[in-house]
C-alpha cells in the first residue's frame, strides 16, 4: 500500500497542495504584520475611548488568532488565511468596519480592502503583502484580551457577555484547536485532508456560497473517518471500508506496482513508525482515502455527521443545532455538525441539487479509488478537473462592470454571495433540472455573444450559470424539439434580491446577462 501512497504524494506535490516552507513563512509574516497594525490601531482607539487603560504582556490590547486550514497546518499555496481579531469590550462594530479599514488603507502593503458587514459572520477581506486574509472580529466582555485564552474553561465563563457574532468568530479558533486535539493520534490526518481538499477543488464542490459543503465540512468528515478507523477497526475491515489487509489489493500492489515505481522513497512518504503504513492499529493513506469514499458515498442523509457530542448552555441563550426544536435545522439536507459550542450545521446552504451533485461525486470517487487499488485507474483520474461545459448545454453569462477595483470587490462580492438564490429560482422551474455556478477568469472583455473582444481597462467579473434543461417533446421524426423556458422572472427576482441589499447600485445597468449555448462558452477560462 505504501507504493499507492507514494504516487498520491507525488501528485499532490505536483498540484500544489503541499505548501512549501517558504510559503508558510510568507503567510505567517503577513499575519504578524497585520497584528502589529491592529495593535497600533487599537491603542489609538483606546486613547479616545478608554484613556485610563494600561496594557501588559498578560493583558493585551488585541490579538490575532488563526482558524481554518492555516491553523490546522494544511493550507495550500493558493488558499486564503482565515483569522480572528480578538478585541476588548470598548471596541464596537463601527470601529471594526469603518475606522479600521480606513486605517488599513493608508498602509502601502495592505490592498484590496473590502468590508463585508452584512453576512452571517461579518468580515474584512484584504491582501497583506500579497497574502489574502479574511479577518473576522470577536469582541470580548473584558477591557483587555488575555494573552492565553483557555478553551477548557466552562463555556458560560468563556462566552459570557459576548454577542452572537463574536461567539461564532471565537468558536472558529476553538474549532481548529479541537480538531488538532481530536486528530493528535492520527499522523495521516493532514495528508488525508489534503487529498480530500484536492478532490473537492478539482470537482468544483467546495464553495458554500454556491450551495456546497464548505471547507470546514470536509475537515469534519475527514476527522470522522480517522476516528471510525481507529475505534472500530475490526468492523471497518469486515464491512470492506478498510482495505489494508485485502489480499487482492496487496498482491496486485506488490507485483504490478513494483515494476512501475522507482526504488527510491518519495520525500513525503513515511515508514510505519510514524503512521503511513500499517503497524498495529494504523492504516495507509490509500486505505483511508478508500474508507472516506466508502463511508460517505452511502451515508444515510439527513442523519448528521458528528465527531463530538452536542453541547447545550442554557445560560448563554445561544442555541446549538437541534432538529427537534428548530424547524430550520429539521430541514437541513446534509447536516455536518461542528464539534464545539455553539454546535452548528456548517452545510446549511446545501440544497437538493447540490446534495445530488456531491453524492454523485462521492460515488464516482469510490468507483475510481476501487479501480486504483486494483490497478485499473490512476490517482490523476480521481483528481481530474471538472468542466461544466462537458455536462451542460445551456448557459447564462452574467457580467458585472465596475468603475473601480473597490466597487468591483464590494458589489462583486455581493453578487457572488447571492448567486445561489438565482440557482434556486431557476431550479424551481419545472423544466430546469439543475444548475451549476462557475466563476470566469476575466482576462478579456466579451461582446453580447460571449466572444472575446479587445482588452478593456474597466474592471469586471463574470459568471457562467449552467442549466440542465429538459429536452422538448418528441417530434414525428423521432428527434426532440426545442424546450422554450422563460427565465425572465427568475432574473427579475434575483435583481430585486440584490437591490434589497444594496439600494445605491444600479444593478440593471452594471450587471448584464446573456444566454449562451455550449460552443459560445468554450473560450472562457473557468476557475
Amino acid at each position: 500500500m505504501e507504493l499507492f501512497d507514494n504516487c498520491l504524494f507525488s501528485l499532490l506535490d505536483e498540484l500544489g497542495f503541499c505548501e512549501s516552507e517558504e510559503e508558510m513563512h510568507r503567510k505567517k509574516s503577513s499575519v504578524e504584520f497585520l497584528e502589529r497594525l491592529s495593535v497600533q490601531w487599537m491603542l489609538d482607539v483606546a486613547v479616545h475611548t478608554s484613556p485610563k487603560l494600561h496594557f501588559s504582556n498578560r493583558k493585551l490590547p488585541c490579538r490575532i488568532m488563526l482558524q481554518g486550514s492555516t491553523a490546522l497546518g494544511v493550507s495550500c499555496t493558493s488558499s486564503d488565511v482565515d483569522a480572528v481579531l480578538i478585541v476588548p469590550n470598548f471596541v464596537d462594530r463601527d470601529d471594526f468596519f469603518i475606522s479600521f479599514p480606513d486605517y488599513l488603507k493608508i498602509q502601502k502593503d495592505v490592498t484590496d480592502i473590502v468590508a463585508v458587514p452584512e453576512t452571517l459572520v461579518p468580515l474584512i477581506r484584504m491582501s497583506v503583502a500579497g497574502v489574502r486574509i479574511d479577518l473576522v472580529i470577536s469582541r470580548l466582555s473584558s477591557p483587555y484580551v488575555p494573552a492565553h485564552i483557555d478553551f477548557e474553561q466552562p463555556l458560560e465563563d468563556l462566552y459570557r457577555g459576548m454577542d452572537l457574532v463574536s461567539v461564532r468568530s471565537l468558536s472558529g479558533v476553538h474549532l481548529a484547536q479541537e480538531v488538532k486535539k481530536l486528530t493528535s493520534g492520527f499522523p495521516l490526518f493532514p495528508r488525508l485532508l489534503r487529498t480530500v481538499r484536492a478532490w473537492v477543488s478539482a470537482r468544483a464542490i467546495g464553495s458554500y456560497v454556491y450551495g456546497f459543503p464548505p471547507n470546514i465540512a470536509w475537515v469534519i468528515l475527514v476527522v470522522y473517518v480517522c476516528k471510525r478507523m481507529a475505534n472500530h477497526e475490526e468492523s471497518m475491515q469486515k464491512s470492506g471500508f478498510c482495505v489494508c489487509k485485502h489480499e487482492d489489493v496487496n498482491t496486485w500492489s506488490s507485483g504490478f506496482m513494483l515494476a512501475k515505481i522507482p526504488d527510491t522513497q518519495h520525500p513525503h512518504s513515511s515508514s510505519s513508525s510514524n503512521g503511513t503504513v500499517g503497524s498495529s492499529g494504523e492504516h495507509s493513506l490509500s486505505c483511508l482515502v478508500h474508507a472516506f469514499f466508502a463511508l460517505f458515498a452511502t451515508w444515510p442523509w439527513p442523519h448528521p455527521v458528528q465527531i463530538s457530542p452536542i453541547k447545550v448552555v442554557p445560560d448563554l441563550g445561544i442555541l446549538s443545532w437541534d432538529p427537534q426544536r428548530n424547524m430550520q435545522d429539521e430541514r437541513d439536507l446534509m447536516p455536518i455538525i461542528t464539534p464545539v459550542f455553539p454546535n452548528k450545521n456548517v452545510s446549511f446552504s446545501v440544497r437538493q441539487v447540490t446534495k445530488k451533485i456531491v453524492m454523485d461525486e462521492l460515488q464516482r470517487g469510490l468507483r475510481i479509488v476501487t479501480d486504483i487499488l486494483h490497478g485499473q485507474a490512476k490517482w490523476a483520474d480521481l483528481l481530474e478537473r471538472y468542466d461544466v461545459r462537458n455536462h451542460y448545454r445551456h448557459f447564462i453569462l452574467l457580467t458585472l462592470n465596475a468603475v473601480s477595483r473597490e466597487e468591483l470587490n464590494v458589489v462583486g462580492g455581493l453578487v457572488d454571495s447571492r448567486l445561489r438564490d438565482l440557482a434556486q429560482l431557476l431550479e424551481d422551474n419545472a423544466y430546469i433540472h439543475s444548475t451549476r455556478i462557475c466563476p470566469v477568469q476575466c482576462s478579456h472583455s466579451s461582446n453580447s455573444t460571449g466572444t472575446p473582444t479587445q482588452l478593456d481597462s474597466n474592471p469586471r467579473r463574470q459568471w457562467l450559470i449552467a442549466m440542465d434543461i429538459e429536452p422538448g417533446p418528441v417530434l414525428p421524426s423521432g428527434g426532440r424539439g426545442p424546450r422554450p423556458v422563460n427565465i425572465t422572472g427568475c432574473l427579475s427576482t434575483f435583481y430585486q434580491i440584490l437591490r434589497e441589499r444594496d439600494a445605491y447600485t444600479n444593478f440593471g445597468e452594471k450587471l448584464t446577462y446573456v444566454y449562451l449555448k455550449r460552443p459560445q462558452t468554450m473560450h472562457f477560462r473557468l476557475y
